[in-house]
């Protein structure tokens, strides 16, 4: 069931970032994070309601509440905003598999070190997979950019993407050591709504700065909407499914069985933002999926 939830979790987060790529350049990635981790707020608020989940917060510690909204806004709003920047200029075909490749590298080492967990001998070999992968879809993205008179940059792109990529491992760890005896929905509830107020709380405080901030085009409500649908699929039910993946199979486990995720983003980038399907990329994906794997085993 911890496995189902994670691959689950992976397949609406692909949907999630094509959602996020179609609208990304058009507002600030500040904003586009505020409305998703608010609507993803109201679904798991009812859902407490419809569970009856707010007991569990009378035995809750000050550690655990405190730990939750920490690796909250670790991970949802610093993590993803950083990855939104990545999205705008990477795209979901490349941003995609370098933070799927990172991430879960990054989580399983402060796996092993703070949490104790087993190192296998494939590590090594898995690692320079990873590595290999990275750097073949890095290499296309500059052969890319020497065909296309669009101009990408990517350093800034692979930097938002990586970050973006330690930024959940971290947040990962934290919800993994220090959430006590709450469930998936009630972990969710005090992390999602708590990242959410950071977001909110910036735009406040940089307010004059962002009314300033160059927008490509006047957003639209479709592309309101559209967002708002990545934080309900993305930021609301894929949360509960990875808090529950985690608790059941481990943190490490979880973050490598979501690496599946590009499997489901790259066919959906393509169709759906017509975004260039090379096979570099394809074997770049392959190649860093495989590394992943055997860093599992």
């Amino acid at each position: 069931m911890g496995a189902g939830a994670a691959l689950l979790s992976s397949a609406l987060w692909a949907l999630s970032s094509v959602l996020l790529a179609s609208q990304a350049g058009r507002m600030p990635p500040l904003l586009m994070s505020a409305i998703r981790s608010l609507t993803a707020s109201i679904f798991l608020v009812a859902m407490l309601f419809v569970s009856d989940g707010f007991a569990q917060f009378g035995a809750m510690t000050l550690l655990t509440a405190v730990s939750m909204m920490g690796s909250g806004i670790m991970g949802q709003a610093v993590g993803d905003t950083l990855y939104i920047n990545g999205l705008g200029i990477l795209g979901v075909n490349r941003s995609f598999p370098i933070t799927n490749s990172v991430y879960p590298f990054t989580t399983f080492l402060l796996a092993v070190l703070l949490l104790g967990e087993d190192v296998t001998w494939t590590l090594p070999i898995g690692g320079v997979l990873i590595v290999a992968g990275i750097i073949w879809i890095v290499l296309e993205q500059h052969q890319a950019d020497a065909d296309n008179p669009v101009r990408v940059d990517v350093v800034r792109g692979v930097m938002f993407a990586v970050a973006a990529a330690a930024s959940w491992a971290i947040a990962t760890i934290w919800l993994r050591g220090q959430q006590g005896d709450l469930d998936a929905i009630g972990a969710a509830s005090l992390r999602i709504p708590a990242a959410s107020a950071a977001v909110w709380a910036t735009i406040a405080l940089t307010h004059g700065r962002f009314q300033q901030a160059p927008w490509r085009e006047p957003p639209t409500r479709l592309g309101i909407a559209m967002i708002a649908a990545a934080g309900l699929v993305g930021t609301g039910i894929g949360s509960v499914l990875f808090i529950y993946a985690v608790e059941n199979i481990g943190a490490a486990r979880t973050a490598f069985v979501t690496t599946s995720a590009p499997l489901f983003a790259l066919p959906m980038g393509f169709l759906f933002l017509h975004e260039q399907l090379t096979p570099r990329i394809l074997l770049g994906t392959l190649v860093t999926i495989a590394g992943l794997w055997l860093v599992l085993l």
